[in-house]
């Protein structure tokens, strides 16, 4: 007997499967497509041989979610770090790049690498309690009060007119604003800042595998 049905085979879906299983339950999984994994899935898409992301070809919360440690996902399947976590083109041929090594963003940054690095210090270096908030329940008293005060006052900046008051360049609110876009909603505004900074943050914690 079937205790739980789960309809769709994505992460989502594979995540309430095993949530539920867990528990105890007995589980089933219904998925319309002929594979699991929806965009985390890889496929040929073009020529035989050749293998593409369907969707997602970086995971920004694969090492800083709560749920994928306990599933212990970095014991399963091998997930790989790249020097470089993300990019930001400008023209003229520039860039922004984003290491997982917070000081050396920020010396690449030039005149604005102090203010990134006050921007993302305290946000990075205490990842885990902004994901605790940034992925909890809506409703709910905070464990980590300090961290949130931290959060919510560089969302208020980042999601207002003063988005780009910190910085003399552009490059660094470049960095900030494509990492923002992955919101896909009106910038700025505080949803979009909450998540440039908490994304941002995990980049230069333990990085996007």
């Amino acid at each position: 007997m079937v205790d739980a049905v789960v309809v769709g085979a994505g992460p989502n879906g594979l995540a309430a499967a095993v949530t539920l299983a867990r528990a105890g339950l007995s589980v089933e999984v219904v998925e319309r497509a002929d594979t699991i994994g929806g965009g985390a899935r890889t496929a040929e898409l073009t020529l035989p041989g050749f293998l593409h992301d369907v969707c997602s070809a970086v995971h920004p919360m694969a090492l800083q979610s709560e749920f994928f440690r306990r599933f212990r996902l970095e014991d399963r399947i091998e997930l790989r770090l790249p020097e470089v976590q993300y990019g930001h083109p400008l023209d003229g041929g520039r860039a922004g790049i984003a290491y997982q090594d917070l000081a050396r963003t920020a010396e690449s940054l030039g005149i604005d690498g102090p203010a990134f690095r006050q921007l993302m210090a305290p946000l990075s270096g205490n990842a885990d309690q902004v994901a605790d908030f940034a992925t909890g329940a809506l409703l709910h008293v905070p464990r980590h009060p300090l961290s949130v005060l931290r959060f919510g006052l560089r969302a208020l900046e980042q999601g207002t007119s003063a988005w780009n008051l910190r910085f003399r360049d552009e490059v660094a609110p470049a960095m900030v604003s494509g990492v923002a876009a992955h919101s896909i909603q009106h910038m700025p505004s505080l949803a979009t800042a909450a998540a440039a900074l908490s994304l941002g943050a995990y980049a230069h914690a333990r990085g996007w595998p």
